[in-house]
């Protein structure tokens, strides 16, 4: 692979046409469970079956639809937490790589200026404490005298 700007790519970089075919796999399985269901209610409306029979196959089938969707939807979601952490790790390189070395500077004195404020509130909240303790000293004299 060639090296761009100096940087060279990223060797754990995959395509991965298994997950585009899952996707279209998982569409394709939908697909067809309603084209098998369509079927039926047409033979439902030219008396066929009886109607047992027929809410009986509805009903198995979208519970193997949901079975099968429940399963292939778990695998999908591995493969995409596992992309997720690949392609973070990745995205997290690359930012690195792009990093301003005086970026360290700007974030040090924006948290500086944070920490600041948080203890300019910190102590807004203890003088106000204060003078309910005066006033509690003041009334606790007064019932002593």
């Amino acid at each position: 692979m060639a090296v761009i700007d100096g940087i060279p790519p990223l060797s754990n970089w995959q395509f991965r046409p298994t997950k585009l075919h899952a996707y279209e796999a998982l569409q394709t399985l939908n697909r067809c469970f309603e084209a098998t269901l369509l079927s039926l209610e047409r033979l439902d409306h030219l008396g066929l079956f009886r109607q047992e029979f027929i809410n009986a196959y509805r009903i198995t089938l979208e519970y193997t639809r949901a079975q099968a969707n429940d399963e292939l939807i778990h695998t999908l979601q591995d493969l995409e937490q596992e992309d997720t952490a690949r392609f973070g790790n990745m995205h997290d390189e690359l930012e690195k790589q792009n990093r301003d070395p005086d970026d360290v500077f700007f974030h040090a004195q924006e948290r500086r200026q944070e920490i600041k404020e948080q203890i300019k509130d910190l102590q807004r909240g203890l003088q106000r404490q204060r003078p309910r303790r005066r006033k509690e000293r003041r009334a606790r004299k007064r019932r002593s005298t």
